[in-house]
């Protein structure tokens, strides 16, 4: 009994392997995993750091970009981008992105943020993979996104250039976010040259060119956008201070009054059924010679293009409840794709009251203050469209406009709307009402729109011929050069 009662008091001696296992186990609870990195790990390690670029349209500086890559405070991966830029004497326009995704393989894409400051007017995007959240100053709406990106898929073009040595011509694939949309996107690049100091790719498939060059550590050295808008990296000096030495340049912009003189009469522009004009002055290459319009010539709608043009993205907020309930009114009753379409016309031009603006403003400004310009009627005009279901997209160019019938008209920027009915292209303004546009709207270069407007103060339209009246076989009025 003694014994046993003694054997009871004594402490108990746990096995030496039960003893070495639960220290293992304790090990593994308290110190991190770790594993090698994965392929795209390290080349996120290889490109972390920042670079400056300037912004400049031509040989002139309009603003810069910032690019950081590097690591969050708990090891994930994160790429941020900065750019700042003014076109006009007073809005600045700042756009920030910023991507971060989970520190273990397969690195999914934690958050994504977009914010767009247009002169103290803020729009901001918050997705986190399932969600996106978008802010437009006071309004906040909130749904449902596919943002599943891995970020081997995010980097699979530098992960492309870096594992092999791909010949030009060859094109390689690259997901990234796309905010407007608020959906992941696959682009497509093309291996344009390669040079003893890096690789120049582009873009493929998209209405306005997009080309990189890319040095051996696949940093972008210069980025160009159609004709003339660039980035170009600074490599020596004091980065930052060069980059935004644009602060002291005269804006690009310095009116916000931009124009064409009109030589030649044009008698009846609501008539005007055919014109052809030439092209004179410094157009810097993004004018042709002759420029001709034609009220009866619609363009064939590619599907790609209609796709687009009924998407609710950012900026045309489709989707919204407010915005279907205001399309709904505007179309009740009516069936077909061009009685919504002239429906739409007429009623955004009673719905707003025409003002000048100053700074950007969104669809939600709009329909809260029911006011603004011409870019404010064609963007309501796209978004309520959509809406309705009819495809619609804005359309920037130049308009004819006269003073009088006596006076030499000019041509000024303008905004108006396309949409796709029997797979053609109609033109309509809201802005002034009309459903069926004369030869009076003439659209800016698709491939080099900016140039084409930096160019504008330089040049001058020469009316060669004009035709009135609503048939092709309507008599023509020839005009002496």
């Amino acid at each position: 009994m003694r014994r046993n009662q003694l054997a009871a008091q004594r402490p108990r001696k746990l096995p030496v392997r039960r003893i070495v296992l639960g220290s293992l186990a304790l090990a593994a609870a308290t110190i991190p995993w770790t594993q090698p990195p994965s392929a795209e790990a390290k080349l996120a390690a290889t490109l972390a750091g920042e670079h400056w670029y300037v912004v400049v349209v031509g040989h002139k500086p309009i603003g810069h970009y910032h690019a950081v890559n590097g690591r969050t405070e708990d090891g994930g991966f994160e790429f941020r981008t900065l750019l700042h830029f003014k076109l006009g004497d007073t809005t600045e326009m700042r756009i920030e992105d910023r991507l971060v995704f989970h520190r273990q393989p397969p690195h999914w894409l934690e958050v994504a943020t977009h914010t767009v400051d247009a002169g103290g007017v803020c729009t901001r995007v918050v997705i986190d993979g399932q969600f996106a959240e978008v802010t437009d100053g006071a309004e906040t709406r909130r749904r449902a996104v596919d943002a599943i990106l891995p970020m081997r898929d995010y980097l699979a073009g530098e992960l492309w250039l870096a594992n092999a040595v791909p010949p030009v011509g060859e094109v390689g694939n690259a997901r990234a976010v796309d905010f407007d949309q608020l959906a992941v996107v696959t682009h497509r690049w093309r291996i344009l040259k390669r040079a003893e100091d890096g690789v120049e790719i582009a873009k493929q498939g998209r209405e306005h060119d997009t080309s990189v060059r890319l040095d051996h550590s696949l940093a972008p050295v210069w980025m160009r956008f159609g004709e003339r808008l660039e980035l170009q990296r600074i490599v020596h000096g004091a980065q930052e201070e060069v980059a935004q030495a644009w602060r002291s340049e005269t804006p690009l912009f310095a009116s916000a009054r931009h124009r064409v003189a009109v030589a030649g009469a044009i008698k009846e522009p609501s008539q005007l059924h055919w014109l052809a004009m030439a092209v004179e002055g410094d157009t810097t290459g993004s004018w042709p010679h002759t420029v001709t319009l034609d009220a009866d010539a619609h363009r064939r709608a590619e599907r790609a293009e209609v796709d687009r043009a009924r998407a609710a993205t950012l900026r045309y907020p489709a989707d919204d409840p407010q915005v279907q309930v205001l399309a709904e009114r505007a179309v009740a009753g009516l069936d077909t794709a061009q009685d919504k379409a002239h429906a739409l016309t007429l009623f955004v031009h009673n719905f707003l009251d025409y003002r000048d603006i100053t700074h950007p403003r969104t669809v939600f400004d709009t329909l809260r203050d029911r006011h603004g310009d011409c870019t404010e009627f064609a963007d309501l005009y796209t978004t309520i469209a959509r809406a309705a279901g009819v495809p619609a997209r804005t359309v920037v160019g130049l308009a004819y406009q006269s003073a009088s019938p006596s006076e030499e008209g000019v041509f000024s920027l303008h905004a108006w709307n396309e949409v796709a009915i029997d797979e053609r292209w109609h033109s309509v303004d809201p802005t002034w009402g009309q459903t069926r546009l004369a030869a009076t709207h003439l659209p800016l270069p698709a491939h080099a729109a900016l140039a084409a407007i930096v160019g504008l103060p330089r040049m001058r339209f020469r009316v060669l011929e004009a035709r009135y009246g609503s048939s092709r076989d309507a008599a023509s009025a020839l005009v002496s050069p």
